[in-house]
């Protein structure tokens, strides 16, 4: 089994989930690599990570497949954003396969 990755969030700086993650980039790094292997493989695993808040909190977030698009559409708007296109180019393949 894979070892499930966990993501410090401030939950002070929410309400909205992208903005309460400290590293965004590693979190959609992660993120992509999960739907794709998923797609690809078949998933190994729905917990996709778990976020740790300011005050040690352990929130668990599962993925299942019919979330995948919708993951991967988020994916894309961020690396967009960022202007990591390389990323871009697989996550529009990996939506293609879907």
């Amino acid at each position: 089994m894979k070892r499930v990755p966990d993501f410090q969030i401030i939950t002070a700086n929410g309400p909205i989930p992208d903005n309460m993650i400290v590293d965004r980039e590693s979190f959609y790094v992660h993120m992509m690599n999960f739907v794709v292997a998923g797609i690809y493989e078949g998933p190994s695993n729905e917990i996709l990570c778990r976020f740790i808040d300011e005050d040690n909190n352990v929130y668990t977030s599962i993925l299942e497949h019919d979330g995948y698009k919708m993951s991967l559409r988020r994916c894309l708007t961020y690396f967009e954003e960022t202007e990591q296109f390389e990323r871009c180019t697989v996550i529009k393949k990996a939506l293609k396969n879907l």
